[in-house]
């Protein structure tokens, strides 16, 4: 059943060629070429329409790493000491003894005592004899070492993000700063004995809005949890956190990500009937129709007709370009300036 309100792949599809001209005329354009120009109009939809996303609130768990050993330990290790590695040098901190066999740890270093930023450093390796500092409890890796560690964030000192997410905005405060609930706080103090008198002082609310933002230059400067110190690549799907994770967050503490998400067409099938995609998705099929009939370019029909497929291409090409200058200054949502 034909729509002009499509809410699926297919819906769109078949309103875009109606709008080509189907059933009247034959668009020469195969089913693959049409998904793939589908998800491309998404894609550009999710990238640069405002509509495209949503701002999303993201919990990460704080996860210590793991050290599976290839048979039950002699001895039983115990939580906060300092196991190392009989062959590698490698050090840790004991989070929680799981099993005779597998343990949690935490603030791992490697040989030369430096912490391994990531799980390229060298750790504890399968065959060595790992030995804790207070129990004297030993244990040997297993046998292949990517089942022996597995690097929990609190090592890495990254989260892994989904594809869904398309940008970080912030991070919400994840350390004690100036700017907190804590009633021995700098602000909750500031707000508790002066807010009144600078309500109602000279200074006003200008002066209250000037000391706000002093306190938040102050905890950008000076707070290791401050969402500022962050690094994002989407390609890498890592966010990254520069901060003193041994004393930010525990393991099991929850880390809020506010962050820009794509609008998935699966669950919100509005995203079909979008006017933006439906215009731009029939300019990619006219582009590729145009595509696929250059080829019998000056081809006579009977009746003296003669194909033009450059003249499709050509129309489908300038409407995409119009489309993509539209989207720029009408869709796109404007650049979030900051200023210190």
């Amino acid at each position: 059943m034909s729509t002009t309100q499509p809410a699926s792949t297919t819906e769109l599809k078949e309103y875009c060629l109606r709008k080509l001209g189907k059933p009247v005329i034959d668009v020469n354009l195969a089913d693959e070429q049409m998904n793939d120009m589908i998800d491309e109009a998404i894609q550009m939809f999710q990238e640069y329409h405002f509509d495209g996303t949503e701002v999303h609130y993201l919990p990460e768990q704080v996860t210590a790493s793991t050290l599976t050993f290839a048979s039950a330990s002699t001895g039983t290790f115990t939580a906060e000491e300092t196991i190392t590695g009989g062959t590698s040098n490698a050090t840790a901190t004991v989070h929680a003894v799981t099993s005779n066999t597998v343990l949690k740890f935490k603030e791992h270093k490697d040989g030369n005592g430096l912490r391994a930023a990531n799980t390229s450093g060298a750790t504890f390796v399968a065959g060595e004899t790992v030995t804790g500092s207070s129990s004297g409890a030993t244990g040997v890796p297993h046998a292949t070492q990517a089942t022996a560690v597995s690097f929990g964030n609190a090592d890495t000192r990254y989260l892994t993000i989904d594809d869904t997410i398309i940008g970080i905005r912030d991070v919400l405060p994840i350390s004690r700063a100036l700017s907190t609930n804590d009633m021995f706080s700098v602000e909750y103090q500031f707000n508790l004995n002066e807010l009144p008198s600078v309500l109602q002082g000279a200074g006003g609310l200008s002066y209250f809005a000037s000391t706000k933002q002093n306190l938040s230059l102050l905890n950008q400067m000076f707070s290791s949890g401050t969402s500022r110190q962050m690094r994002f690549n989407r390609m890498t799907d890592k966010l990254h956190l520069d901060m003193d994770w041994d004393n930010a967050v525990d393991i099991d503490d929850w880390i809020i990500v506010q962050c820009f998400k794509k609008i998935d067409g699966t669950t919100y099938t509005e995203i079909y009937n979008d006017i933006f995609l439906k215009k731009y998705t029939i300019a990619l099929f006219k582009k590729q129709w145009g595509q696929n009939l250059i080829k019998f370019e000056g081809m006579q029909l009977p009746g003296g007709a003669t194909l033009n497929g450059r003249q499709i291409y050509d129309d489908g090409n300038t409407e995409l370009e119009r489309l993509d200058e539209e989207l720029q200054l009408k869709y796109q949502a404007p650049d979030n300036f900051y200023v210190g």
